[in-house]
Parts: C-alpha cells; structure tokens; sequence
C-alpha cells in the first residue's frame, strides 16, 4: 500500500525524531534498498530519506551524456520512496551556499539541529560538505557528541560487479531490460501525464496514450515493448513505442502506449508505464496500413509475452 510522504525542500524546515538515510538515491536500486530497509527497520522513529534537489541539473533540449543523465526524475523517485514506506523526504538545495558548507556545520546544523537524525544510515562512499571532506567515518566519530546511532553499508555487489547508478544506467541504454529491473528491484518504469498526439492511433481504432519523458531521464533504446499501464489502482497490459514516430514524424522522443482491450478517455490523466520485456526496433513503414498491421502483431506479441508477468 502506498502511504503519503511529506517532501520538505530547502533549507529552512525542522522535523524531529529521524531515522535517516543520505544520499543521492537515483535509482533506488538493491543497494541503496539496503540503507532504505534499515531506517525503515526503526519502528520508534520516522522513517526518512536526504537527497539532493536534481530539478535544475539538466536544462531542456540540452543534449546529455550518459553520466549527466538520470534513472529518475524527482517525481518518480518520490513514487518509489513512497512505495516502500518512506514518510519523509527531505530535498536539499545543490548550489555553491550547500556545497561550502563545512563537514562539521552540515552534521550540527542540518543533521542534528533541523532534522533530529537519531539513526542515520549511509554507504561507505558517502561523502559531503566543502571539497567533499564529510564521510562516512566523520559520521560515525560524531554520533557519540550528538547522541545519534550509525551504520554504515559496504557497496552490494552483483555479477556485473558493483551495484550502482552507473552501471544501471548503463544498462538501459544498452536495452538490458530484464537485467535492469533485476538490478532496480523493480520494472523501470516512466512516469508522466497523458497528452494529446497526433490521433492517429484513434483513427486506426487504437488509441494510445502519450506521454513526454523529462529530459534529464536515461530512456531505453528506441522500440516497442510489453508493458503495464499504471493508472491510480488498476494496472493494464499494454504495448509501448519509444522514439520518434518515424512512420508519421515527431520533433521530440515520445513514449507512445497501446492499453490492451481497453476504450476509456484518459487525457489528463497522471500515469506510470512499466517495461518488461523487448519487442522489437522502431521501424519506418511505407504506408499507414502496414503500420496498422504490424501493431497489430505487436499486440499480439505483447499479450503473449506479458502473460509471463504478474501484473
């Protein structure tokens, strides 16, 4: 069950009884599940995560290398956070004020005085304040001064080595789907509200509904997928383009969905679309009917492989 989350952003805020994570979480893939499923473990206290303001990382149409780039928008990780019982999400400013900060002043006054952390949980690698000279180990000799407890994890290691952001998003722009929602502990999905296209898929009696992924997002490789729809409570099996429409053109990539067996008006509507399973490239037709005839086939194809799946 989804609870609600409190997102507190700035500097400005105080919050008591804190059992906290830090971090920049993009992802929030097994590793950082090890962190998460720690502070969720301190039933006393709430449950809470630090993560760094990402909105002003990327600035639109600017193209992006794979490092620049992100697993995650703010939206969708609050979804995830939300989604394992986080309470509290606290979004700290990344500007030259917070990155001056001194080691010592981020724990007193942000960590202690703002945020009443009485647990805090981080990877090994965790570093903050000025130059990056906060660590883990600073944490930890300090929790004696200001009566906090802390724990620190090693790096979660896979057949791919190291567990990380960059080796996930590595692999989604590889198109290793399956491995990387093994590696997310959960199906990679995109979040977004429907808008209206080019009604073409009304037109050939198959609707989709179309969403514009954030720019700063890693996408998948170019192609159609098997899906699930995420619309409030019901989850639908679908078939998903992303690209750029090459059969009828479009000037930005699109995540273009086909809901299975299914006719409502859902413009306007926030939904999440989740990916399974690889069906094949984007392909330019030569004509509208060979267009409608091969998303037929893909329907098909997406139905039989989703059956596989718990939806």
């Amino acid at each position: 069950m989804v609870i609600n989350m409190e997102i507190l952003r700035g500097i400005d805020f105080e919050i008591k009884n804190s059992a906290v994570s830090l971090g920049k979480f993009d992802g929030i893939h097994l590793g950082h599940r090890l962190l998460l499923n720690e502070v969720l473990r301190h039933k006393e206290l709430i449950p809470s995560v630090f993560t760094f303001d990402i909105s002003n990382s990327v600035s639109p149409g600017r193209e992006q290398t794979v490092q620049g780039r992100f697993i995650y928008s703010e939206n969708e990780k609050q979804t995830v956070l939300k989604s394992l019982g986080i309470k509290r999400a606290v979004i700290f400013p990344f500007n030259n004020e917070t990155k001056s900060m001194e080691p010592e002043d981020f724990i007193e006054k942000i960590l202690v005085e703002r945020m009443d952390a009485r647990f805090i949980c981080v990877g090994m690698d965790f570093r903050f304040g000025k130059d990056r000279r906060g660590t883990a180990g600073m944490l930890k000799a300090f929790s004696s001064r200001f009566g906090y407890e802390t724990k620190v994890f090693n790096k979660l290691s896979s057949e791919d080595g190291i567990i990380s952001s960059t080796l996930i998003r590595k692999k989604i722009e590889d198109g290793d789907i399956k491995r990387v929602n093994e590696l997310l502990g959960r199906t990679y999905f995109i979040e977004g509200t429907v808008v209206h296209g080019n009604a073409l898929g009304r037109k050939l009696d198959m609707p989709t509904a179309n969403i514009f992924p954030w720019e700063g997002k890693v996408l998948l490789p170019s192609g159609v997928y098997a899906t699930t729809l995420v619309l409030g409570s019901r989850r639908l099996p679908a078939v998903t383009n992303i690209g750029r429409k090459p059969t009828v053109g479009s000037d930005r990539t699109v995540v273009e969905t086909c809901i299975l067996d299914f006719k409502e008006d859902i413009y306007g509507c926030d939904i999440i679309v989740e990916f399974h399973e690889f069906l094949r490239p984007e392909k330019k037709f030569p004509d509208i009917g060979q267009l409608k005839t091969q998303m037929e086939r893909d329907k098909k194809h997406a139905a039989e492989m989703l059956k596989s799946h718990v939806l």
